[in-house]
């Protein structure tokens, strides 16, 4: 059956969980829709269930999701968990699965919270059992309370590489090494932002105890590392890099990479939104506002689905969203939503101080992704590097081109996992920056789903529409 709510929220995160609180908090129908069983997100994964030990390993970051989670609840907004939005229309029209049971949903304005994901950079081996992102670690971590065994190494750049390896320290996990790509040399664009993340006490505090305990546990840390790779028969055995003009082999069970996030954009694509190049980052992202406004009056964007800026940050942006959609809607005055904004606005300057130092000192480079013609790129339809460089050679221009010739991104994940990395590789063979070549398609449905259900839900929906001209006509 479909249903008409004033607001549909998608994703519950920070941002999405902060701004379905405020909307709910003013009286109006709101409905919370996201993909986990459980609500938080990434940064809040299994906010409400986690042990004593969990909300002490993971510390205040982590632990200052339960008041988020708890003014959600006593918010009355309606949350739906387990339940993937695989359609998303610009007049308000969701489509939805959920147990087995897609259905539509129709809303006045539609506040989109997908957050970030891991930038898939594809390696040679990253396929081998045994090489995980390491997000999808920290997940299971946060989850279900497990850890990985034997040998591990982390390799990539950012600081959440380098959280990550403390939070594994604290369990007493074995790691083997820390293979750090991040330049040994500073970029210049890194000086002009210093001063004001110096002016951060608290994140330079926090980044120097994190190196600082990487270096008393013994860990050998490896910088400026290139040609990382992931050796093994059945699964892996070793990773090999390059550490100035050494190579070096290191045994390993379990390889992490973690090269940044980017903004999980993939349903503003489906729904037309426009798109806009973040060209220091190499990520696209919605073109919208202050407020997160899209070019679809219908459509919000909140949040790091909308830009990377961190999970203090998202909060914020989320109710500033809210704001301006509750505006929309007439429950509060142009005046009353700037008013209510100041603050939020004075926080979020606040937090985000350090972020343009971050995003220089960790920006991501355009030799790292100068790939092996044999690695794999797309992991749901086999294709290598070499299939994109040889499509590109043969007069491919645009990457839906590519896509039509190697089947790159036709896959389930419809480009989540290669498409980053297949702009990034056509662009070099015609020394073009990478947005030069637009965007893969992305089409609905965006998860996969049975075509039962929509069958099923197709039906639903012309029964309501027969019902309703019947009823016209009484």
């Amino acid at each position: 059956m479909s249903r008409h709510v004033d607001v549909i929220v998608v994703g519950a995160g920070p941002a999405g969980l902060s701004a379905s609180s405020t909307l709910a908090e003013m009286g109006l129908d709101v409905v919370t829709l996201d993909e986990q069983p459980q609500l938080g997100g990434q940064i809040y994964r299994n906010i409400e269930k986690a042990s004593p030990k969990s909300l002490h390993l993971f510390g205040e970051d982590y632990s200052s999701g339960l008041m988020i989670a708890e003014r959600f609840r006593k918010s009355g907004a309606d949350y739906e968990n387990s339940t993937s939005v695989w359609q998303l229309d610009s007049d308000g029209t969701i489509c939805c699965s959920s147990r087995a049971h897609s259905r539509q949903m129709r809303a006045n304005h539609v506040i989109v919270a997908t957050g970030a994901m891991e930038r898939p950079v594809p390696i040679p081996g990253w396929t081998l059992p045994g090489v995980m992102g390491a997000g999808a670690v920290n997940n299971l971590t946060k989850e279900s309370g497990l850890k990985p065994s034997g040998n591990v190494v982390l390799a990539g750049s950012g600081p959440l590489l380098l959280l990550e390896a403390t939070l594994l320290i604290k369990k007493n996990v074995e790691i083997a090494a820390i293979l750090d790509t991040t330049p040994l040399i500073p970029r210049v664009s890194a000086v002009p932002p210093a001063p004001k993340a110096l002016m951060r006490t608290d994140f330079l505090l926090k980044g120097a105890s994190m190196l600082k305990s990487i270096k008393d546990a013994g860990i050998p840390h490896h910088r400026g590392v290139k040609d990382i790779c992931a050796i093994g028969t059945n699964c892996l055995e070793s990773v090999q890099a390059r550490c100035g003009k050494e190579t070096i082999t290191i045994p390993a069970d379990l390889l992490m990479l973690h090269f940044g996030v980017i903004p999980n954009s993939h349903i503003f694509r489906q729904a037309g939104c426009r798109m806009a190049w973040k060209a220091d980052q190499r990520y696209w992202h919605p073109a919208c506002d202050q407020w997160g406004r899209t070019n679809f009056e219908r459509i919000f964007a909140a949040g790091d689905g909308a830009m990377v800026s961190g999970g203090v940050s998202a909060r914020y942006r989320g109710e500033l969203t809210a704001l301006e959609v509750s505006r929309c809607l007439g429950i509060i005055s142009g005046h009353e939503r700037d008013a209510l904004a100041k603050p939020l606005k004075k926080a979020l300057r606040h937090d985000g101080w350090p972020r343009p130092f971050v995003d220089a000192i960790y920006a991501p480079r355009p030799e790292q992704f100068s790939f092996d013609d044999a690695t794999i790129l797309c992991r749901c339809e086999n294709v290598t590097v070499k299939d994109v460089r040889r499509a590109v050679r043969e007069g491919a221009r645009d990457l839906n081109e590519i896509k039509i010739m190697t089947r790159s991104g036709m896959g389930s994940c419809q480009g989540r996992m290669c498409g980053p990395a297949l702009a990034e590789i056509a662009a070099a063979e015609i020394s073009l920056s990478p947005d030069r070549l637009g965007l893969l398609n992305v089409r609905p449905p965006l998860r996969p789903v049975p075509l039962e259900e929509i069958a099923e839900m197709e039906l639903e929906t012309a029964k309501e529409s027969s019902n309703w001209l019947l009823d016209n006509k009484k």
